[in-house]
């Protein structure tokens, strides 16, 4: 998605270049979300590098972002060798990347941003897709609720019939790239003693995305990794 930010000659003036850069960005960065209570963005270079369009380091730290629906909680990136169109957006013309750019991310997310991701279409068909053959097709999302306890994560479905899903979560590396390991998953129906055992999935991930690290803990669940922003087409 792009979109435009136009600044006025008085605004190019007065402001330094710094802060337009920053103004722009800042701006194409809530147009590609739904919500971000915060954002706030920091960045190096030199005048020479700017003027360009080249912003050698970037930092961006936001909370209370939603994106198609889901919760991230709180979001870190940060992203070397980015170019932008600098001639363009100081034209008032929307902000493009004119080459790919890697970029480094911190989530952290409570059991209320991952429950309320629940009501996010994306969410519901990647439950329904990754535990085929373990949830059943009745289970109702509409009211469910995901708690995070030790190191598994509990999903908790509207009765009824009402389901019990527990799971442990971890990323591991291997020569097909990094996937997220989903250990035990165990499923229980309200009123049964014992829950059943099914052997452990892996989910792959996109080439462009890879996870460092994966951890669940009391009421947190905390990811980073790295992805690749593309070019516009």
């Amino acid at each position: 998605m792009t979109v435009s930010a136009p600044l006025s000659d008085s605004a190019t003036s007065k402001g330094s270049l710094s802060s337009i850069l920053s103004a722009a960005v800042q701006f194409w960065l809530r147009s590609q979300v739904e919500r971000a209570e915060t954002l706030t963005i920091e960045f190096s270079g030199k005048n020479r590098q700017l003027l360009r369009g080249e912003i050698p380091q970037i930092q961006v730290k936001a909370q209370g972002v939603v994106y198609q629906g889901l919760h991230l909680g709180q979001v870190r990136l940060e992203a070397g060798a980015v170019r932008l169109n600098l001639r363009q957006i100081l034209q008032g013309k929307p902000l493009r990347l004119l080459q790919p750019v890697p970029v480094q991310l911190a989530v952290q997310l409570q059991e209320d941003d991952l429950t309320a991701s629940l009501a996010s279409p994306l969410l519901q068909n990647a439950i329904f897709e990754v535990f085929a053959g373990i949830l059943p097709a009745d289970a109702d999302l509409t009211g469910a609720e995901i708690q995070l306890q030790g190191d598994r994560l509990h999903l908790l479905t509207s009765p009824p019939p009402g389901y019990h899903l527990n799971v442990g979560l971890k990323a591991i590396a291997n020569d097909k790239g990094t996937q997220i390991d989903l250990d035990s998953p165990q499923l229980r129906q309200n009123g049964e003693a014992n829950p059943q055992t099914f052997p452990r999935r892996e989910i792959p991930l996109d080439a462009t995305v890879s996870i460092e690290a994966l951890t669940c803990t009391q009421g947190l669940l905390d990811l980073s990794g790295s992805l690749q922003l593309t070019v516009d087409g």
